[in-house]
C-alpha cells in the first residue's frame, strides 16, 4: 500500500468507514458459510433448527457514525488514563494536562458530528441525543478548564478529575452503539438454536499519551485565579485574539509554545513598521463581560526587546474606553497589574494592548482580568 493510501486511512471518519465495510463483509460471508451444500457432521441440538436471520439494512451514514463514535469512544477512553497519569506525578504540570485536554477536544469535536448524524435515525435518534448530550458536558468542561491560566495548577488537576469522572457512563454508552452497529440488541439464532453472538468490530488503539516526564515545574505558585479573557496564557496558540493595525503599521502576532517566563506558551508580536499613535498597532482580546460597580483585576506579564511602553486598555462595546493605563516593559519578564472599577455593566468589553510609539517586539503571557477578592 503507497504512502498516500496509508494517508487516507488515517482519520477517524476513515477508519470508520473501513470498519463498516469489514462488518459488513463479515456478515455477508457468515450468512454464505451458513447456507453452504455438502458434507457436515451432524451436531446435537437441544432445539429445533433455525435459519439464520440476515443483518437489517442500515443506512450506510448511520452505520459509520455508529463506527466513529465507537472510535471516539475508545480514544476518550485512552485520553482518560492519560490524564490520571498526569495528575499522577509529583508535581503535577498544568502544560501537560493542557495538551491532554486538547486532545480530549479534538476528540469530542468527531464524536459531536457522529452524534448529530445519529440524532437523524428512527432507531438511533435516542442514542444520538444520549451521545451529543454527553459530547456537549465532556466538552463544557474541559473549555472551562482551559481557560484557566496555565500556572493555576490546582484548576488544571482539579479540571482533570472531573473529565475522569464525566467519562464514567463510556462502557454503557459503548455497549449501546455496539448494539446498534451490529442490527440488533440480541444474539441471532444458529442452524442448532444455540445464539451466536456478531463480535464488534476490532478497533485500532488510540494513539498513546506519554505521561509527563521532564518538563520543569511551573515557577510560579498554583492556585491562580481564572481569567474573564479567553485563552490567558495562550496555550491554545493565539486563539481568541487578532492583532489590529492602523495608520500604515506593520506588524504580526505569532505563539511560542515555551516562550513564556516558566516555559509555558506566549504570544509575540513582531513590529516591522510603527506607529505614532499607540492604538495604531493593538493585540486585542475576545469580548467578555463586566458587572456594573464591581473592581477588578489586570494583571498580566510582558517582555520587550528593549525598554518600552505598554498601554492596557478596557474598550466598551460602543467603542468608549472604561480603563487605561500606560506601562513599563524591560527586556526581562515582569508582572504589572493594577485595579480598575467598572461604572457601567457591558457584556462585550475587549481588553486592548496598544503597542504603538515603537518598533520593540513585545510577548505576553497570562493576561487575567478577574474580580477583585478585596
Amino acid at each position: 500500500m503507497n504512502a498516500r493510501r496509508l494517508g487516507d486511512l488515517s482519520s477517524p471518519e476513515s477508519i470508520a468507514s473501513a470498519l463498516v465495510g469489514l462488518l459488513a463483509v463479515g456478515l455477508i460471508a457468515a450468512q454464505a458459510l451458513a447456507g453452504m451444500g455438502g458434507p457436515t457432521t451432524p451436531v446435537p441440538s437441544a432445539g429445533p433448527s433455525a435459519a439464520p436471520s440476515a443483518a437489517p439494512t442500515m443506512d450506510p451514514e448511520i452505520r459509520r457514525a455508529l463506527a466513529t463514535a465507537l472510535l471516539v469512544n475508545q480514544s476518550l477512553a485512552s485520553r482518560g488514563a492519560a490524564l490520571e497519569s498526569a495528575i499522577s506525578v509529583e508535581p503535577p504540570l498544568a502544560t501537560d494536562i493542557a495538551d491532554h485536554l486538547r486532545s480530549v477536544n479534538a476528540d469530542l469535536t468527531a464524536g459531536k458530528q457522529a452524534a448529530d448524524r445519529l440524532r437523524l435515525g428512527d432507531e438511533t435518534a435516542d442514542l444520538g441525543a444520549d451521545l451529543a448530550a454527553f459530547y456537549e458536558g465532556l466538552m463544557a468542561r474541559t473549555t472551562e478548564t482551559l481557560g484557566n491560566s496555565i500556572r493555576n495548577t490546582d484548576a488544571y488537576v482539579e479540571g482533570a478529575r472531573a473529565i475522569i469522572d464525566l467519562l464514567a457512563p463510556l462502557p454503557a454508552l459503548n455497549d449501546r452503539i455496539t448494539d446498534a452497529l451490529v442490527g440488533r440488541s440480541g444474539a441471532t439464532p444458529s442452524p442448532g438454536g444455540s445464539a451466536v453472538t456478531t463480535p464488534p468490530p476490532t478497533l485500532p488503539p488510540a494513539t498513546p499519551s506519554v505521561p509527563p516526564q521532564s518538563s520543569p515545574p511551573s515557577a510560579q505558585p498554583s492556585g491562580a485565579p481564572v481569567s474573564l479573557v479567553f485563552n490567558p496564557g495562550f496555550e491554545d496558540g493565539v486563539n481568541g485574539w487578532q492583532l489590529q493595525l492602523t495608520d500604515g503599521a506593520v506588524a504580526t502576532l505569532a505563539h511560542e509554545p515555551l516562550g513564556g517566563p516558566d516555559g509555558s506558551a506566549a504570544a509575540r508580536v513582531d513590529i516591522t513598521t510603527g506607529s505614532p499613535a499607540r492604538s495604531g498597532i493593538a493585540l486585542v482580546s475576545e469580548a467578555f463581560s463586566l458587572s456594573r460597580g464591581e473592581t477588578y483585576v489586570v494583571d498580566l506579564w510582558v517582555k520587550s526587546s528593549a525598554a518600552r511602553e505598554v498601554s492596557v486598555r478596557l474598550v466598551a462595546a460602543s467603542g468608549q474606553v472604561t480603563a487605561s493605563r500606560v506601562l513599563q516593559a524591560g527586556t526581562t519578564w515582569s508582572e504589572i497589574s493594577f485595579d480598575v472599577t467598572h461604572l457601567a455593566a457591558d457584556p462585550n468589553v475587549q481588553l486592548s494592548l496598544d503597542l504603538g510609539r515603537s518598533d520593540a517586539t513585545v510577548w505576553f503571557d497570562d493576561i487575567v482580568v478577574r474580580k477583585s477578592s478585596g
